[in-house]
């Protein structure tokens, strides 16, 4: 480290007898310092001096060269420095760096010594991101994801806007009605955020085959299905052809006041046709169901509210920020999260991989 310097995050507070690194709730660290003598090491730990600059100007107080050393090893070992030196990759535009110096202010908590805040927000922009459905949920993860600095998303649908789609579907707008929203949503994104490329296919998915081909021609690190027609069809596809392309998938669905996140990581987790599987197994009613919606192409009323399709959508972009970046375990790991609305109760049921699946038991573990 070069020029070691407190992360901004953090900020500093020089307060009776100690100092803190960070304010308010979740700060990071306090050090005790009745006597005064850290203070001026902490003053020192701005990005404008090297380490050999600081053991010099400190000569004459009342730490040992040893203690500074420590002190700074110490708080780079415990992720609260940055080496001020570190340049910007140059795969970030100036533009880019601006309108994500919020997002790298996050990062920059969760980086330690081999990481730079960087480094979070170029694997975001190298990522790509398929999303069946650009409805109420849909729309919501799309915005999410142009938020959070997705370099690449491809989207597709085959709806029209109408009017009743306004109280949720945020890509578009009244004078949207009655127009595809392919096109729609390419306007707003580009509008919002010309950086990202962003690919709208106008296609009504009718097999697993269609799924596989769009795949194939749009390669990519994340799929995200929550489109809702053919009812009881589209995630089977998206499943099928996802688990044998070993493509990760997140999806959601909001009926009325409940709402649904499950995700599957082929060769690792349980996919959606063992859920299936398991729920009929626990329920054999919605296999009659299931049975029902097949024979008449069946379309779902549709009850869901605004707020619900936010939450559900940053719900998810956040399960695929923690996927490609790595930093926790999704929560959704063979686990399918519920929520009621009204109540805001939500529990995880655990999903269980099934040896009998015949779609996800011929996929190896990915090593």
């Amino acid at each position: 480290m070069k020029y070691p310097k407190i992360k901004e995050i953090h900020g500093i507070l020089y307060l009776n007898n100690r100092i803190r690194i960070g304010s308010g709730f979740g700060y990071a660290m306090e050090i005790d310092d009745p006597e005064n003598k850290y203070a001026s090491l902490i003053e020192l730990l701005n990005g404008e001096n090297s380490i050999d600059d600081i053991l010099k100007k400190l000569n004459n107080e009342n730490l040992t060269a040893e203690e500074i050393i420590e002190g700074i090893n110490s708080l780079n070992s415990e992720g609260y420095l940055e080496d001020a030196s570190t340049e910007p990759p140059a795969i970030l535009s100036k533009e880019e760096l601006e309108r994500y110096k919020v997002n790298i202010n996050f990062f920059n908590t969760l980086s330690k010594e081999s990481e730079s805040k960087y480094d979070y927000q170029v694997k975001l922009k190298n990522s790509h991101v398929v999303i069946f459905g650009m409805g109420g949920i849909g729309s919501n993860i799309c915005m999410a994801l142009i938020e959070l600095g997705i370099g690449k998303i491809t989207a597709v649908d085959f709806d029209t806007v109408e009017l009743s789609n306004l109280n949720r579907q945020l890509l578009y707008s009244t004078s949207s009605v009655g127009k595809l929203k392919t096109d729609e949503a390419r306007k707003r994104i580009n509008d919002f955020n010309p950086e990202i490329d962003f690919k709208a296919i106008n296609k009504k998915i009718s097999s697993s085959d269609e799924v596989k081909k769009i795949l194939d021609e749009n390669p990519c690190d994340v799929v995200v299905n929550v489109a809702d027609f053919p009812s009881g069809y589209i995630d089977f596809w998206v499943n099928e052809a996802c688990v044998n392309k070993n493509i990760p998938i997140f999806a959601g669905v909001v009926q009325k006041r409940f709402g649904r996140v499950y995700s599957v990581l082929p060769g690792e987790t349980a996919c959606y046709n063992c859920q299936y599987i398991q729920e009929t197994n626990t329920a054999p009613g919605i296999l009659e169901e299931f049975n029902a919606m097949q024979k008449n192409m069946y379309r779902t009323p549709n009850g869901a509210l605004g707020p619900t399709c936010l939450f559900h959508g940053y719900f998810i972009s956040y399960e695929i920020m923690r996927y490609l970046l790595n930093i926790d375990k999704i929560l959704t790991y063979n686990k399918l999260f519920e929520i009621d609305f009204l109540t805001f109760e939500s529990r995880y049921y655990d999903i269980e991989k099934n040896a009998n699946c015949d779609v996800c038991n011929k996929v190896k573990v990915k090593l």
